[in-house]
């Protein structure tokens, strides 16, 4: 399928209304990082955008450590985003790095590091967006310098090539200290987060950074998960109860 984006366009649509009226689209090009406690949103938030960018006719690279592709398109499927036909016609590329069972160390960690940005190198031509979901397995031991010069690559690769690049993690795969000085280096932070409402768990999304955005950053946006749907942004009400 060829490749039909517009070369002006600023925003990528989420293809979402009100996460496009709240947030106002994904930066293009722009290094976000997705942060969240297990089965707050990260991966279908990912996995939102993913449909986002193969609707707008962005290509996508959707390395994942979660699940298997044929898994990823049947819970997209299931939430109403049929990818399929992408996926056939090679505009959307499914990776899954194995990493559970793997005994971590800081030497581990580096070599996964090292290897992944090479992997992602030799297929910028593949892609103008890439999800890693998630990156949390592999960073979790690494050494803070190995981290930074992994997330500095990535700005690298965002600025030179222009690519949109999104990477999740677990809030407890960097120190406060590191987090800092990665989101430093990242154009958008998302926190993400549940709570409970009305005896009901909700899934809350801070937008604590997105530079280039239409909106302002600071939002907090409530939604859940609609299998009919996809994410389904709840009441301003709900969001600050």
């Amino acid at each position: 399928m060829m490749n039909i984006k517009q070369s002006d366009s600023k925003t990528i649509s989420f293809e979402n209304a009100e996460l496009d009226r709240r947030i106002g689209g994904m930066p293009f090009p722009s290094l976000t990082l997705i942060e969240g406690p297990n089965d707050s949103g990260k991966s279908v938030l990912s996995q939102q955008i993913c449909y986002g960018a193969l609707k707008s006719g962005y290509r996508v690279m959707y390395i994942t450590t979660e699940t298997t592709a044929r898994s990823l398109l049947s819970h997209m499927l299931s939430l109403g985003w049929d990818v399929t036909y992408y996926f056939m016609c090679g505009d959307l590329i499914i990776k899954t790095l194995h990493v559970k069972g793997i005994k971590w160390n800081s030497e581990v960690s580096r070599y996964f590091l090292i290897a992944l940005l090479n992997f992602i190198k030799r297929r910028l031509s593949k892609f103008d967006v890439l999800v890693i979901d998630s990156l949390t397995y592999i960073v979790t031991h690494a050494t803070p310098n190995d981290v930074l010069e992994f997330f500095s690559e990535c700005r690298n690769v965002v600025d030179s090539e222009s690519k949109l690049i999104i990477i999740t993690i677990h809030p407890y795969a960097f120190s406060q200290d590191l987090l800092i000085r990665v989101r430093s280096i990242c154009d958008g932070h998302f926190l993400l987060s549940v709570k409970t409402f009305r005896n009901k768990n909700v899934l809350v999304l801070t937008v604590a950074k997105l530079k280039g955005a239409l909106q302002t950053s600071g939002d907090i946006i409530s939604f859940e998960v609609d299998p009919a749907f996809g994410i389904r942004v709840l009441p301003f009400t709900a969001a600050r109860a």
